[in-house]
């Protein structure tokens, strides 16, 4: 009837994996470097800025010339009668005409510079939607990676609720256990059913979102590596470096800068442009010697009437120039006031998840084995080894669920410094 406490202790520790089942094993550097690759979300913006460089190439265009063709100077009135035929096949000229304005280098320049602006600003959105995605990757396999160590905590509390049913059970024949006993770790087997369950649908669920994220097929089987450190974070980093790592603080600069380059732009419209036509006429009449017209043009921007459309508009972009430098100052307060409470909240967060692995587990287990040890010397009643079995998996089960928020804090950390 002894029950061997040996056996329970042994029983006591976590059971390993299994064997390989032969399924591929990719790794969380493996997995980022996938989506960054594959994510389709990530190759629409790389269609983007390559659609932004095309458009730069045609920067430096000339407008087409502009080809005319007709009469000149022909009479509406037919020639008189006795008039003599010369006169007649004199009236009028067919002409033809070619004209070409010659755009400004200098405006050139600047159209060029404006188009290519587009591509960095594409470049820091592509960025931005990467550390969204690779949060997304992190947040995911950690959680997997989690739920597979509660996985093996509750498989290894089964195994010691099994041999406690088969130790009531047979007390029970022999008149040491109550039967309702037996039934009450029974329902706690079927409860401890139900929520593996749970927990295996929630790894299948980090699964497919993985799959998802690399743009495979949602139910391709995959194993992850389940070694894990847990980082260190002393200090929150400070303006200059948010600024210099954050991706949506450098979009804003590349817009701002594009804004400047905007206004650089509709500055060019007050310089003049020069354009050339030539005309030449192919007269009638047998007499008149044909004939050709070359003329210089130039425009006049800098009237009142056509002034103020690029003046308006270089006032609108100094304003909103303004305004971007606004929200990139709200901007940066915000990161630095999110990642100093996304540390502090990490850092107490660690401290809890020492605690529970330092202290809180180890008494538990400490008591959960001493109402062993009393039920051996038939001291304490199995009711008293339930309670001590279900304080220990409820600790174990938080210490893991605390280190899931852990993981969860030290993500949107890593997202809020794109690390």
């Amino acid at each position: 009837m002894k029950i061997n406490f040996l056996f329970l202790g042994l029983l006591l520790a976590l059971p390993q994996l299994g064997a390989a089942q032969g399924w591929p094993r990719l790794s969380l550097d493996s997995v980022l470097r996938r989506v960054e690759r594959d994510n389709p979300r990530l190759r629409q913006y790389d269609a983007q800025i390559k659609a932004a460089e095309a458009y730069a190439k045609g920067a430096r265009t000339w407008a087409p010339p502009r080809v005319g063709a007709g009469t000149f100077m022909m009479p509406y009135a037919p020639a008189r009668r006795g008039e003599p035929m010369d006169n007649a096949m004199g009236r009028g000229s067919v002409m033809v005409s070619v004209e070409q304005m010659i755009p400004s280098p200098a405006r050139q320049r600047v159209t060029e510079r404006y188009l290519q602006s587009r591509t960095g600003v594409e470049q820091e959105s592509r960025a931005y939607e990467r550390n969204q995605l690779l949060a997304e990757v992190r947040q995911n396999y950690f959680a997997w990676l989690l739920l597979k160590r509660k996985e093996r905590v509750l498989d290894g509390t089964e195994e010691l609720l099994r041999f406690i049913i088969r130790s009531i059970e047979l007390r029970y024949k022999y008149g040491g256990e109550k039967l309702s006993d037996a039934f009450r770790a029974k329902a706690e087997l079927q409860r401890h059913h139900a929520e593996v369950l749970e927990v295996q649908g929630q790894m299948e669920e980090k699964r497919m979102a993985l799959n998802t994220l690399m743009n495979r097929h949602p139910g391709e089987i995959f194993e992850i590596d389940t070694t894990y450190s847990r980082p260190d974070y002393s200090d929150a980093p400070d303006t200059a470096t948010l600024a210099r790592s954050r991706s949506d603080i450098r979009r804003l600069d590349r817009t701002l800068a594009r804004t400047r380059l905007q206004q650089e732009l509709e500055l060019t419209s007050s310089r003049p442009e020069f354009g050339v036509q030539y005309q030449h006429m192919n007269t009638l009449g047998r007499n008149t010697p044909n004939q050709y017209t070359l003329m210089g043009m130039v425009s006049v921007p800098i009237v009142p009437w056509a002034a103020r459309g690029y003046q308006a508009n270089v006032a609108g972009l100094s304003l909103e120039a303004q305004a971007l430098r606004a929200q990139r100052n709200a901007l940066v307060a915000q990161a630095k006031g999110r990642a100093s409470g996304l540390l502090a909240r990490l850092q107490s967060k660690a401290a809890q998840v020492e605690l529970y692995e330092k202290n809180i587990i180890p008494a538990v287990l400490k008591s959960y084995r001493a109402s062993l040890l009393a039920y051996e010397q038939n001291t304490e009643q199995m009711p008293a080894v339930l309670q001590a079995w279900e304080s220990l998996r409820a600790v174990r089960l938080e210490a893991i669920n605390q280190e899931m928020e852990l993981v969860q804090l030290q993500t949107d950390y890593e997202r809020e410094l794109e690390q």
